[in-house]
């Protein structure tokens, strides 16, 4: 009763602090793709709907993803209430059950203090401002929830559940609701056996009685028959989804336009670890020495792991083992989409792989016989404490300064226009602005009649006005400079040309001394006039007429 209840509170100690790190970010209000959500769920005019739409609300062939359950679930959030504050404290809470979630989850794999230093250690991860504080992010957050109850139940961590069938009628469920919460659900069977080959024991096994030790590989009860069936219900779960995904779809779906090649999936792996063991306020692109710190720290991770094996712990080096492969395993879905090391763009993609390094941290730590490595990890869970309230701060800002460029737009654009935003703000440090969604931002806001273009993104690192110019050049191209407090942001990987539509071409212009890797102080911007043309431009701060 005393662990059980020890349990409970370690549980919900994690859950509050989560969502206590990121509370500032409610009043951040609607950003970038939350107005696309926000059409999609008013489109969503009854339960089949989303199974017969992608989540941008296209019909059949359309491509993009298919995320039926998340766009149920945002439909029902803005049901009871069209407020976005509500949608974010629905968001805090979902997130404060997944921190929830992972202490369970790691305290039936081995010690109560392994579990708390564990939930701690992803509730202070600084990479998962994008999900928690923004509200299309909430499609990691709801689809990960789902993936953990359904792990949890495959781990035997709910013995009421009854026979065998019943619960495998559960996790099936769970899989496929995860499964269409988000295709990152789709490694689910992967993540359960890597947990079932390090679970102490057989499924069902007593839990292991040591504080900081789990008990060694085949303690307690044999495996028994039938132990990896958890596994391949899930991978039969995935495989009855795969269906109406690729038939609504037209295929896999995805962002498209990038086909995943050697290259491209190295850059992705090296953003998404160098992301990991980094913090997003460390803009290790500016500051090159400072690659130093994911170097360092990922060093002293993979030692101490040797370090564990090598030792008397093989049960605790066995755990850490699973969570690095979770980790690795947990990416392979996103590797054809690198993370922006300039803004933290994408960091939502490594809210699931972080709980593998949650693992980890739980089984190393926990373990560790000297009093030092503790009041290490405590230090740095303190920074990285630190570290998300300032993300969650940059958010509340990016919504303020939304509002203000929204109406700014609104009185500035003449009625009927067609606006080319020569310029526009794709990101305040790590929050969005606006790399999508603008048009439906200013539509929703009381300009209808107003249709937009927006062309080359910045990275508004400080807010400071005349930061950015344009110049017009005859045959409708327009050369802009900019400072490096307020850059443009290039790709990394593939072309250093992009469109936002074919109205609108723009790239990188000369090299100049000061520009990091993926952005630009100089670019073109080409684009196709019509009658009703009207230009503008974000200046750093503020939107201003063009020409």
């Amino acid at each position: 009763m005393r662990a059980k209840l020890g349990l409970i509170l370690g549980a919900a100690g994690c859950a509050v602090l989560g969502a206590l790190l990121y509370a500032p970010a409610g009043s951040s209000g609607r950003l970038a793709d939350d107005w696309v959500l926000l059409r999609t769920v008013r489109r969503s005019t009854s339960l089949w709907w989303p199974f017969a739409h992608n989540d941008l609300g296209q019909g059949t062939g359309s491509g993009h993803f298919y995320r039926p359950v998340w766009v149920l679930w945002n439909a029902a959030v803005n049901d009871i209430s069209g407020s976005p504050v509500f949608a974010h404290v629905v968001n805090l809470a979902l997130f404060g059950i997944v921190c929830a979630e992972v202490v369970v989850l790691v305290r039936r794999l081995s010690g109560a203090r392994a579990a708390l230093i564990a939930g701690a250690t992803f509730a202070v991860f600084p990479i998962h401002g994008e999900s928690v504080a923004w509200i299309s992010g909430n499609t990691d957050v709801l689809a990960v929830a789902l993936a953990l109850a359904a792990i949890l139940l495959a781990l035997g961590a709910e013995p009421s559940v009854g026979r065998a069938g019943g619960r495998e009628a559960g996790i099936a469920v769970l899989t496929a609701l995860a499964a269409l919460a988000k295709e990152i659900a789709m490694v689910l069977p992967v993540l359960t056996a890597i947990l079932l080959w390090a679970q102490p024991g057989g499924a069902g096994s007593p839990q292991p009685g040591g504080a900081g030790s789990p008990q060694p590989p085949g303690a307690g009860s044999p495996r028994p028959r039938g132990y990896w069936r958890p596994a391949l219900v899930m991978l039969a779960t995935v495989a009855v989804v795969l269906v109406p995904r690729t038939l609504v779809l037209g295929g896999l779906g995805g962002y498209g336009g990038q086909s995943l090649t050697p290259i491209r999936g190295a850059g992705a792996l090296a953003s998404f670890i160098l992301a990991a063991f980094s913090a997003p306020q460390l803009d290790i692109l500016r500051h090159p020495a400072l690659f130093l710190v994911p170097v360092g720290v990922l060093a002293i991770l993979l030692i101490a792991v040797y370090a564990a094996w090598r030792g008397t712990g093989t049960a605790r080096a066995r755990l850490a083992l699973a969570g690095i492969a979770w980790f690795l395993v947990a990416l392979v879905p996103v590797l054809n989409q690198p993370l922006n090391l300039n803004t933290a763009n994408g960091d939502r993609l490594l809210f699931l792989p972080s709980i593998g390094l949650a693992i980890t941290a739980g089984a190393l730590i926990a373990g560790a016989r000297r009093t030092a490595v503790t009041v290490a990890w405590g230090a740095v869970a303190v920074l990285c404490a630190v570290s998300c309230v300032l993300v969650a701060l940059q958010w509340r800002t990016a919504g303020t300064e939304s509002r203000r460029l929204i109406g700014e737009i609104d009185r500035i654009a003449p009625r009927g226009a067609h606006v080319f935003a020569l310029s526009v703000p794709s990101d305040y440090g790590t929050a969005h602005l606006y790399p999508d969604g603008l048009e439906l931002a200013v539509q929703e806001t009381g300009r209808p009649d107003v249709t937009l273009t927006g062309c080359m993104p910045v990275q508004a690192l400080g807010l400071h006005p005349g930061q950015v110019s344009f110049l017009a050049v005859p045959g409708g191209l327009w050369f802009g400079r900019t400072t490096p407090e307020a850059p443009f942001e290039v790709p990394v990987l593939g072309s250093s040309q992009a469109q936002s539509s074919t109205a609108c071409v723009f790239g990188k212009g000369p090299h100049r001394p000061r520009q990091t890797l993926g952005t630009a102080l100089t670019a073109f911007v080409v684009t196709t006039p019509s009658r009703h043309s009207y230009y503008m431009y974000f200046d750093g701060r503020d939107m201003r007429p063009a020409g």
